[in-house]
């Protein structure tokens, strides 16, 4: 039998571990929207590309800013849905929001943002600068 150090913070830390991964799956109820939308970027033909998917989601409800190396992209859904008969009344309200900030690498061109919204997907495009080639100098030693 191998003898293990007794150390008191262990369960603890354990609950404290326990206890994350609990609030930050929103209690363990439901995923939030951030976890079911996907974000896809990548570089195509010299332009930077975001691809976010975000379902029932109309074109006007999305906002895309780009300013001084950041990307935000935010959509607000809400809906209400209210029924009379003579019998029952029923009232549903229900809000879906999105937010996602993204750095943009050094060199993207934010003011030649270009953003289109199709079938859920939003596809935001932008042009990246080549960086500056440094040229290697020759030192002379003294």
């Amino acid at each position: 039998m191998r003898l293990v150090r007794y150390n008191p913070l262990r369960d603890l830390q354990k609950m404290e571990r326990d206890l994350d991964k609990i609030w930050d799956n929103n209690w363990g109820l439901l995923p939030s929207l951030t976890d079911l939308t996907t974000m896809d970027l990548y570089e195509e033909s010299g332009k930077l590309v975001a691809e976010v998917s975000l379902p029932n989601f109309k074109k006007d409800e999305v906002k895309v800013t780009a300013d001084e190396g950041m990307l935000e992209i935010s959509a607000e859904h809400q809906e209400k849905k209210e029924d009379k008969d003579k019998r029952r009344y029923y009232f549903r309200e229900s809000s879906n929001r999105y937010l996602r900030r993204v750095t943009l690498p050094e060199g993207t061109k934010t003011d030649e943002v270009e953003a289109e919204f199709k079938d859920g997907v939003l596809k935001v495009s932008m042009p990246t600068a080549k960086p500056a080639r440094i040229e290697a100098k020759s030192v002379p030693i003294k």
